[in-house]
C-alpha cells in the first residue's frame, strides 16, 4: 500500500479524491503546500492548486515549491495558461479530474504502470477512448455513506 499525500484546498474534492484512491492507497490530505521535509514519508503527492483562489504570488510560490520536491508528483492543471512545475517524476493532468486518468498518472508516478501501458494513449487518457469517469462531487454526496467516508480518512 502506497502512502499518498493529497494537496487539495476544497473539502468536497478532498473526499472525492480520497475515495477514488481508497482502499489501494493510504491517503493523507492537506489543504496547503507542505514543506519539503514533510514529504519524506510519502511515496507520491497529488497537488491541485487550481482552486486555491489565492493571489498569483501564492500560486507561483506553490509552483516553485513543487519544482524543488524529489517525491513523484501528479500535478492537476486547470488551464494551459497556468505555469506547471518542470522536473522529473511529475505527471500533469487536466481538470476536471477523471478517476481513471488520476489513477493511471499515479501508477505511472509510482512506477507501477507497465511500459506498454505508458505508451498506449488509451491508458493515459481513457476519456479519449470513450471510457471516462469524472470524479463528480454529487457522486460523493449521494452515494457515499458517512461510514465509508470515515473509513477513507487516514488514521491519526
Amino acid at each position: 500500500m502506497s502512502k499518498i499525500l493529497v494537496v487539495e484546498p476544497h473539502r468536497m474534492l478532498q473526499q472525492a479524491i480520497a475515495l477514488a484512491l481508497f482502499p489501494e492507497h493510504e491517503v493523507k490530505i492537506v489543504s496547503a503546500i507542505p514543506e519539503s521535509s514533510a514529504l519524506k514519508d510519502f511515496d507520491a503527492v497529488i497537488v491541485d492548486l487550481v482552486l486555491l483562489g489565492e493571489p498569483d504570488g501564492a500560486f507561483a510560490q506553490g509552483v516553485r515549491a513543487v519544482q524543488s520536491w524529489k517525491v513523484p508528483t501528479v500535478w492537476v492543471q486547470g488551464s494551459s495558461h497556468e505555469p506547471t512545475p518542470q522536473r522529473e517524476n511529475l505527471i500533469s493532468i487536466k481538470t476536471p479530474i477523471e478517476k481513471e486518468i488520476l489513477l493511471s498518472a499515479l501508477a505511472e508516478c509510482l512506477g507501477t504502470l507497465s511500459k506498454e501501458k505508458r505508451s498506449d494513449p488509451s491508458t493515459r487518457a481513457p476519456a479519449l477512448a470513450g471510457n471516462s469517469e469524472v470524479i463528480e462531487l454529487l457522486d460523493v454526496v449521494e452515494e457515499t455513506s458517512e461510514a465509508e467516508i470515515q473509513q477513507a480518512r487516514p488514521k491519526k
